[in-house]
């Protein structure tokens, strides 16, 4: 499922958001099943699989990894030889995992969901209360030097944007106050890391407003909402795992 020329490369892209989460402790040792949705060449399952703690001795992690994608025939031989990676040949976008997750991982692979919200109700419906979703996404417009640059791929229905995403995560029952966000100046990425905190709502029932009310957005998207009735993206205000602080202003 990516949009990446080779399995490498995606997964040094994603090793940059996998490395920052590893400095968390307390949270990786709370974690015991994790899933890769769209696992591709499974290089991401394989990193969860072999993970050691930052103990001196280091210790094994011992996730149990669940890596979904609809072609597993495309995993590294390598990855294939994990015993904790249990590998589900399907569509993500259905319900195939078979206990609760607390890491749900998607790099590259969300912008293929051919509805969406549905995929995300799905999602939450197969996590452990108060786990963690980190998503990753590509933005197919960005503005770079200048200019507008609009990319689409096969299977791309949807034009992502932190917007956009933030609303469908809230509504999908996951926490979008208390969460991480990043995207950067000419990097064509927008990053989320979502806790699941509550039930999916009726996204055809569902404002804005109503978000706002319950307090499942954060403060700045919430001033938006305030000053013109809808949410800009210039905005909003943001952190990452880094915990620094950034303006969503590209």
């Amino acid at each position: 499922m990516a949009q990446f020329r080779n399995a490498l490369e995606s997964h040094e892209h994603s090793r940059d958001v996998l490395d920052m989460l590893y400095q968390y402790d307390s949270f990786m040792d709370s974690i015991q099943v994790v899933a890769d949705m769209g696992c591709g060449a499974g290089l991401d399952a394989g990193w969860w699989a072999t993970l050691m703690t930052r103990d001196d001795p280091p210790e094994p992690h011992d996730y149990l990894v669940y890596a979904v994608d609809r072609n597993i025939k495309q995993v590294e031989h390598e990855v294939l030889t994990h015993n904790n990676i249990k590998f589900i040949e399907g569509d993500f976008e259905q319900p195939l995992i078979p206990r609760e997750v607390d890491l749900m991982w998607s790099h590259d692979s969300f912008q293929y969901a051919v509805n969406p919200l549905n995929t995300l109700k799905v999602w939450n419906e197969q996590m452990s209360t108060n786990g963690m979703l980190v998503l990753n996404v590509p933005l197919a417009q960005t503005y770079e030097y200048d200019r507008i640059l609009t990319r689409s791929f096969s299977g791309c229905y949807y034009n992502h944007n932190i917007c956009t995403l933030m609303y469908m995560l809230a509504v999908s029952g996951f926490d979008c106050r208390d969460c991480y966000i990043y995207m950067a100046p000419n990097y064509g990425w927008v990053h989320m890391a979502v806790y699941k905190s509550y039930a999916p709502m009726d996204p055809a029932a569902t404002t804005w407003f109503d978000l706002a009310e319950k307090n499942l957005i954060s403060d700045s998207a919430m001033a938006s909402l305030n000053k013109y009735g809808h949410v800009r993206q210039e905005e909003l205000m943001f952190t990452w795992l880094d915990k620094d602080w950034r303006w969503a202003k590209n």
